[in-house]
C-alpha cells in the first residue's frame, strides 16, 4: 500500500483535496486520514478529523494534514518529515496560497519555501496556488450553473467584467472575493463555512478539473502532476 502526505493551509483545501482524491483514485482503493492543528504557535496539537478506513481493496493511503495557517505548512512538513519517512510514506506535498504575498514576489516566496524543505530519502514538494485555490474553482466554471442556472460565464462577465471560461483566473488578485461576489449575485454565500465548502466540493466537475483544467491552469497542473506520480504506477 502506497502512502502519501499532503499538507494544506486551511479547511477549503482540506475538503477539496479529500474530494479530489476520492474522485480520481476511486473510493474503494484509497483510504484518507484527516488531521488538523489546533492551538497557537507556542502550543500546537493535532486533532483527528477523520480516520482512514483500510480494506483489502485499499491501494493508496493518504494523510491530509491541515496546518490551519499558510505560514505553518512548510514548518509542519519539515517537523514531520522524519516521522513520515520512518512510517513508510513515499512522498510529501504541501499546498498553500500565494496570497497575501504579492504576485510579483511569488518566485521569491517559492524559492524561500523550497529552501526550507528538508532533504532526505523521500521527495518533498510545495505547490503555490495562484493567487488562491479559489482560482481553480473560478476556472471550473461549470459548477456555477449547478449553483444557479443563471450563473453562465457570459452572465459573470456582464456582472463583474471577467469571463471564467476564457480569461486567466490565476491573474485575479483575490479569487475568494470573486467567488463571494458571484455567489452573492444569486443570494448564495461563500464565507468558507464547512457547509458551504461541502456544497462547493459536491458541485465541482472533477473530471473537467483533472483532465482539461490541469492543462491550462499551471498551479493546478503542478499539483495534479504530483498526485499522478503517486497514483499512477
Amino acid at each position: 500500500m502506497k502512502k502519501l502526505a499532503i499538507f494544506v493551509e486551511g479547511q477549503t483545501e482540506q475538503i477539496f483535496v479529500e474530494k479530489l482524491l476520492k474522485e480520481i483514485a476511486g473510493r474503494n482503493s484509497i483510504a484518507i486520514e484527516v488531521v488538523a492543528v489546533n492551538g497557537n504557535q507556542l502550543q500546537r496539537y493535532t486533532t483527528l478529523i477523520k480516520n482512514a478506513v483500510v480494506t483489502y481493496e485499499t491501494k493508496f493511503y493518504v494523510l491530509v494534514y491541515n496546518s490551519f495557517s499558510d505560514n505553518s505548512v512548510v514548518s509542519d512538513m519539515r517537523d514531520r518529515y522524519g516521522t513520515l519517512t520512518a512510517s513508510g510514506y513515499e512522498r510529501i506535498i504541501g499546498l498553500r496560497d500565494v496570497y497575501p504575498i504579492a504576485i510579483s514576489d511569488k518566485s521569491k516566496l517559492l524559492t524561500g519555501l523550497r529552501y526550507s524543505l528538508p532533504q532526505g530519502v523521500i521527495p518533498i514538494d510545495i505547490v503555490l496556488a495562484v493567487m488562491e485555490i479559489e482560482s481553480w474553482f473560478l476556472a471550473e466554471y461549470n459548477h456555477f450553473i449547478k449553483i444557479d442556472t443563471s450563473l453562465t460565464p457570459d452572465k459573470i462577465q456582464e456582472s463583474f467584467g471577467f469571463n471564467p471560461e476564457t480569461d486567466d483566473m490565476e491573474a485575479r488578485p483575490k479569487p475568494s472575493d470573486d467567488m463571494k461576489q458571484i455567489y452573492n449575485l444569486v443570494g448564495k454565500g461563500y464565507n468558507k463555512s464547512e457547509k458551504q465548502l461541502n456544497r462547493l466540493a459536491s458541485n465541482l466537475d472533477y473530471e473537467f478539473l483533472y483532465i482539461q483544467l490541469a492543462n491550462s491552469v499551471p498551479s493546478l497542473r503542478e499539483f495534479v502532476g504530483y498526485l499522478d506520480l503517486f497514483l499512477i504506477p
